[in-house]
């Protein structure tokens, strides 16, 4: 009896390391977009989402705060988190929510509950430019997004 407990211990053990090590239910992190943000250094837009801010914060700055550091290759100035979900827009995007870490003088023209548009390159994969949408009446909103530019 004891060394059959043992084991289905161990099993568990087994599973919770493996789901730990593997991100948890992939299901779940489909859903979600990962975008990294890169300056447009001349490149065009490729793809653009009108999304819905649903989350802005800081970004962690890590152990000590090397994330921040100016010599770290990924570091952005004032580094903050967006979380929005996709309303309009490429049609497989649309209703996925989206996640990218921006500049911070990019964030501070988006607010929690408004709408904005996002320009994207390389397979969807990085956001290079993005705009806060002057309006929440709908109709606007849709004309807004129909001639948005990156810019």
């Amino acid at each position: 009896m004891k060394s059959t407990t043992s084991v289905i211990f161990g099993f568990c053990m087994i599973f919770i390391a493996t789901m730990a090590f593997s991100g948890g239910c992939s299901a779940m992190s489909t859903q979600i977009l990962e975008i990294k943000w890169e300056w447009p250094a001349g490149r065009q837009m490729e793809t653009k989402l009108l999304i819905n801010i649903k989350k802005i914060s800081k970004a962690s700055k890590g152990l000590f705060g090397i994330g921040a550091s100016p010599s770290m290759a990924n570091a952005l100035p004032d580094a903050t988190d967006v979380s929005a979900s996709i309303e309009s827009g490429q049609e497989n995007l649309v209703g996925r929510e989206l996640s990218i870490r921006i500049p911070g003088m990019e964030a501070q023209k988006l607010k929690v509950g408004e709408h904005a548009a996002i320009g994207l390159v390389e397979g969807n994969t990085i956001g290079i430019c993005v705009s806060a949408a002057p309006t929440a009446d709908k109709q606007e909103l849709a004309n807004w997004f129909n001639q948005w530019r990156c810019e």
